[in-house]
């Protein structure tokens, strides 16, 4: 059976099934001036601004703060307090604030949002056949690149003794950014299996490709929603996707939902999960842009905790790899979130672009070194040739994909399943 988004989500034994929201539509607003005035602001959609409350420094709650500067460091052991205790309150003190400064890369304004349908409609449609004619179709460069190119040497396929065909196959492969380590295995497995039972159809071997693709790309990909409040924290660099990942997972969690502006540094940022607040009709604690992150993500998952909010999405700074300031700010975020949450954040999603291939690659191990990842979301498989990254990431990075997105509308987004992927990929073979 496909993965659905009815069978996504790990809930608590006490926590009944829920169908996705199905929260009335509101035309997104035009981009918003930043509201930053120097003190905390919690916006509430629909219900009007909510007075800030004294929020404790960073230092008083992580300790005294490491140097900027400092190489990242691995993600710390959690901290579990008593059973049953709950966090002693921490004293209201001032705030530390992260400078924009010059930024290396090219910031990326907000995606327009566009009105969309429901989530339960979308759910419904994706668990018929036209989700995965739409994967079909956002895989389709995928497909004409280097499936083009399979289909050419299979044609010739006639003994799986040929090592001049197996090799032709890794460079096809390698060319389509699944990688070298990767290819490797996955050609030296087909081989074997080929030789084993001695294969001599292009058919017959398509399917072992299915199958040993399958494989690999397999995962536990449940998204554990058993918390109250469960806390997501969503990181990756900037154009990745990120905050519009947010707003759209949003449309199909049950229960209720809470955003926090983490990306304090990106232009526009806040705005932007603003509007995709509005929108779903969805609460966001925010402050002015440059104010330090942690402190939001500590005011947020207070606020979460007193509202009994289900869910909490964490927004961060989109940040590359290389920034060793900027990737000890998200271990700090990460920090102070498990100090009043002990276990949280409970998932830790990045979001890859597909079309940076190899890169993105990179950029993964480098994460998961820092922020400890539970997902995968691969975002732009229909703006890029090279699907075979989905390949290398699940064999390399040793997370599991858990979301991939083929287009920019809500329905785009689905949750991953591994054999509907690679008959997708591989299915014109």
């Amino acid at each position: 059976m496909a993965r659905s988004w009815r069978n996504f989500f790990r809930r608590s034994p006490d926590q009944p099934e829920a169908q996705a929201p199905t929260a009335t539509e509101t035309e997104a607003p035009a981009e918003q001036e930043d509201s930053g005035n120097g003190s905390a602001v919690s916006d509430r959609v629909g219900q009007g601004p909510v007075a800030a409350e004294s929020t404790p420094t960073i230092e008083d709650v992580v300790g005294t703060s490491e140097p900027p500067t400092r190489p990242a460091p691995a993600r710390p052991e959690e901290v579990a307090d008593p059973a049953g205790s709950e966090p002693d309150p921490l004293e209201p003190p001032r705030e530390e604030e992260l400078e924009p400064g010059p930024v290396g890369e090219v910031l990326p304004e907000p995606t327009p949002i566009e009105d969309e349908p429901n989530a339960e409609a979308v759910a419904e449609e994706q668990e018929s056949s036209g989700w995965f004619g739409r994967l079909r179709k956002g895989l389709t460069r995928s497909r004409e690149s280097f499936v083009g190119q399979l289909n050419a040497a299979v044609a010739e396929f006639k003994d799986a003794e040929d090592e001049e065909f197996w090799e032709r196959v890794e460079e096809i492969l390698v060319s389509s950014d699944v990688g070298v380590p990767t290819t490797a295995k996955l050609v030296a497995e087909l081989e074997q299996e080929a030789l084993r039972r001695n294969v001599t159809s292009g058919a017959e071997l398509k399917r072992l490709m299915v199958e040993h693709a399958t494989r690999m790309l397999e995962g536990p990909v449940e998204l554990d929603i058993s918390h109250k409040p469960t806390v997501i924290l969503m990181v990756g660099v900037n154009g990745t996707g990120k905050t519009t990942t947010i707003g759209k997972l949003s449309r199909f969690l049950p229960g209720t939902t809470m955003f926090a502006a983490g990306d304090t540094f990106r232009a526009a940022a806040i705005e932007q999960l603003q509007q995709w607040g509005e929108r779903t009709n969805t609460p966001v604690i925010a402050r002015e842009r440059g104010a330090d992150a942690a402190a939001v993500a500590h005011e947020s998952v207070e606020t979460a905790r007193r509202e009994g909010i289900d869910v909490l999405l964490i927004d961060t700074a989109g940040r590359l790899h290389t920034k060793v300031n900027l990737m000890a700010e998200l271990d700090k975020v990460h920090r102070v979130i498990g100090r009043l949450l002990p276990g949280a954040p409970h998932e830790v999603l990045m979001t890859v672009d597909a079309t940076t291939g190899q890169n993105g690659l990179r950029q993964a191990k480098m994460f998961q070194e820092v922020a400890g990842l539970t997902g995968i979301i691969l975002t732009k498989l229909d703006g890029t040739a090279k699907g075979g990254i989905a390949l290398a990431i699940a064999n390399e990075v040793g997370v599991p994909i858990k979301l991939i997105s083929v287009g920019e509308k809500v329905e785009d987004l689905h949750p991953f399943d591994a054999r509907e992927f690679a008959e997708a990929l591989f299915g014109d073979l």
